[in-house]
């Protein structure tokens, strides 16, 4: 397993999951690896390819971090005979068949339904409508362009509901918090809710808007680690959370049904993609996912 990096608490959750199902299947072994953050692109291509020459592994599980970062490295795996299933953020399908390489399967949360779930929630608060702005991810990262396409889209469907701006946050707290700074000072009280793509991002926004004294506005992430877990009982943000032990547990399956069918896919197929759904989690439900029920 390459995941994006294990510094993060949603891959740390991945993780976690992951080894907990894992456990209970007979004859399957997994390790897992990360980059040491989601912007070390040459990084986890360095190890990936550790892991195709190390000889050790039967199958690769992997999550770019871009959709083009791991193409050269599925293109050695192909060329190696050994399986790829990916995981979370998708490849540029286009880009990788021009490498003449291919994967056999994808698995992840349906991120357009998260973007649109989070949409629904701000539309529950504000029936009336809103104006909203939306941190995304990296630019180019698909998971995070699919929740933006989500949110937006569904707002824009409905009267009322103005898009008043996309930015990115490039994963990071620090970088999301600068962006809902200038956000929040740009549309004053034009500003009602803010849409973040992931539970980092999601920390810096809520300090931007404790900053600002705009504390008013409401605030819906994509995932909740313990922080922001904290932050949704003190009724401070909800959450759209995906099942990262889910989604890594799939590519699992995939890969192992891939080795008992001797199919690891090729050029002209479409990989498979099973999509895993989300929950959202509020103040009146969140005791569930921190276990304080």
């Amino acid at each position: 397993m390459l995941f994006k990096t294990l510094s993060s608490p949603y891959w740390q959750l991945m993780q976690s999951g992951l080894e907990e199902q894992v456990a209970q299947l007979d004859n399957v072994t997994i390790e897992i690896f990360g980059a040491e953050s989601e912007e070390d692109l040459t990084g986890q291509l360095n190890l990936m390819e550790n892991m195709i020459t190390s000889g050790k592994y039967d199958a690769l599980c992997v999550a770019p971090i871009t959709p083009t970062n791991l193409i050269s490295g599925v293109v050695m795996a192909n060329e190696a005979n050994i399986p790829v299933v990916n995981i979370d953020e998708k490849f540029d399908m286009d880009a990788l068949a021009e490498a003449g390489g291919y994967v056999v399967g994808y698995a992840t949360s349906d991120n357009v339904a998260v973007g649109e779930m989070a949409a629904q929630e701000i539309m529950n608060q504000f029936p009336d409508g809103a104006g909203v702005c939306i941190v995304e991810g990296i630019a180019g990262a698909t998971s995070g362009e699919l929740r933006r396409d989500g949110c937006r889209d569904a707002l824009e469907a409905a009267e009322g509901y103005t898009v008043l701006d996309v930015q990115p946050g490039d994963w990071d707290r620090q970088t999301a918090l600068d962006v809902a700074t200038n956000m929040i000072n740009k549309y004053g009280d034009e500003l009602d809710a803010i849409f973040t793509a992931n539970d980092t991002m999601a920390k810096g926004v809520l300090q931007a808007m404790i900053n600002t004294g705009r504390e008013d506005i409401f605030l819906v992430s994509t995932d909740a680690d313990t922080e922001v877990q904290e932050a949704i009982a003190a009724g401070q943000l909800i959450a759209v959370v995906q099942d990262p032990g889910g989604i890594a547990f799939s590519c699992v399956e995939q890969a192992v049904a891939a080795l008992e069918s001797g199919n690891y896919g090729s050029v002209d197929e479409q990989p498979e993609d099973v999509l895993i759904p989300a929950t959202v989690y509020t103040q009146d439900n969140i005791s569930e996912l921190m276990g304080t029920e």
